[in-house]
């Protein structure tokens, strides 16, 4: 048995018009309207401190955090937040458990961005499947079983990777690996643009010179290195990868599969950490 409790469009295009990598939903909170980024790397729902103080908010608690480019940025503690997703089916509210806010982002408050929600927090119980073939999001409950029959059903021409997710991760960490070299902890990040892994988890590869290949929401620089067409290896599947990108220091975990092999799949992933993942690829 599977419940769907919200379907809502998803965009890649931000206020401007411009084109944008990551996912995105149209929200109001309090009486703005905003685009979110839906971000399955992120642990958290992240709110700009400008759109939370103007919805109402108090921000709390000052601390300090890392974005994606290794750089220090300040944030503030927010707590439950109410939202509408405005092109849902189900305009209930949905509420955003421990947000978080930081102040906007040069290229958020350009692109008409308002933060960012972590899909997998959205539902206390609820599998989110960040589809970007249909381009929707969708929030089903059911066994994992269940949820991975749905998604084949809903497109037998493909296939659907069941991934084991590390133990008590809240983000989408599973295990893959570049050939030949020894599988990992990579995250699936839908927020990322890149597939990016660490130079020490691919000994010996060469990569060109550095060059900015994006920005952490600090406005800070994510320097890396073009390391040419690979092939990642994840669950039996080899899966190409047009231009891999080598970025040290990334911490735990050192590798993330980007937008650049997730555009065209649907990724599903639950609040429950010991729940598998989802990847619903092209079949062979």
């Amino acid at each position: 048995m599977i419940k769907v409790h919200l379907r809502a469009p998803i965009h890649f295009v931000a206020e401007g018009g411009q084109p944008v990598h990551a996912p995105l939903v149209l929200a109001t909170i309090g009486a703005f309207h905003t685009r979110l980024i839906l971000d399955t790397g992120s642990d958290v729902h992240l709110l700009t401190a400008e759109l939370a103080a103007a919805a109402g908010y108090r921000l709390d608690a000052l601390d300090t955090g890392t974005d994606h480019a290794n750089t220090q940025m300040s944030s503030w503690t927010v707590g439950e937040v109410e939202i509408t997703l405005d092109e849902a089916d189900d305009q209930s509210a949905l509420t955003l458990g421990e947000a978080i806010a930081i102040p906007a982002p040069e290229a958020f408050t350009r692109q008409g961005i308002g933060g960012a929600l972590s899909p997998q927090r959205l539902h206390a119980s609820a599998f989110a499947v960040v589809d970007e073939v249909s381009d929707e999001l969708v929030l089903i409950d059911g066994r994992p079983e269940s949820i991975r029959d749905w998604l084949r059903e809903r497109r037998p021409e493909t296939d659907v990777l069941t991934l084991d997710r590390r133990p008590g991760a809240d983000i989408p960490i599973v295990r893959a690996a570049i050939e030949p070299f020894e599988p990992g902890p990579v995250l699936l990040n839908t927020g990322g643009r890149h597939t990016e892994f660490d130079p020490v988890t691919v000994p010996g590869l060469a990569a060109a010179a550095l060059e900015r290949i994006g920005t952490g929401v600090s406005g800070a620089p994510v320097m890396g290195g073009r390391a040419g067409r690979q092939v990642l290896a994840i669950e039996g599947r080899r899966v190409q990868v047009g231009e891999l990108m080598l970025r040290s220091d990334m911490g735990d975990p050192p590798a993330m599969i980007g937008q650049d092999l997730l555009r065209g799949t649907a990724v599903a992933v639950g609040p429950d950490p010991s729940t598998p993942v989802f990847w619903q690829v092209r079949g062979v």
